[in-house]
């Protein structure tokens, strides 16, 4: 239970607490408009609760608010970012942090997430 949590909240983490600034249009991709909406997850494990609602806007902003309950004590943490994609790569950047690049892909209602360790978070379209 507690390598889970740790792989969920570093996955997440990692998505949103890293930033990018890209000035250059030419880096996006077709593909960001399959990507622009709202994705979220949530993961009960034994007394706790994640929930992660990030949502990607179409002028390449977004949010995300994680929610996170263990033993009834509950912290929800919002942050804002920006983000561009090139391929199937998606550069993430929360201000004053060094750009995140994963690798994602879309299948239907599912965004999967992979980062350069290998962890895969999966988000759903709300």
């Amino acid at each position: 239970m507690k390598n889970m949590k740790y792989l969920i909240v570093m996955v997440f983490a990692m998505l949103i607490s890293v930033s990018c600034s890209n000035d250059d249009d030419s880096s996006s991709d077709v593909n960001d408009s399959a990507l622009v909406g709202t994705w979220g997850a949530t993961e009960l494990d034994e007394g706790f609760e994640l929930i992660v609602t990030v949502t990607f806007n179409a002028n390449q902003t977004g949010s995300a608010v994680t929610k996170i309950t263990f033993e009834g004590e509950t912290e929800t943490e919002n942050d804002t970012f920006t983000w561009s994609t090139s391929g199937n790569k998606l550069t993430v950047t929360s201000s004053g942090e060094t750009p995140e690049i994963v690798t994602y892909s879309i299948s239907g209602n599912k965004l999967s997430i992979t980062d350069d360790e290998g962890f895969v978070t999966v988000l759903t379209k709300q």
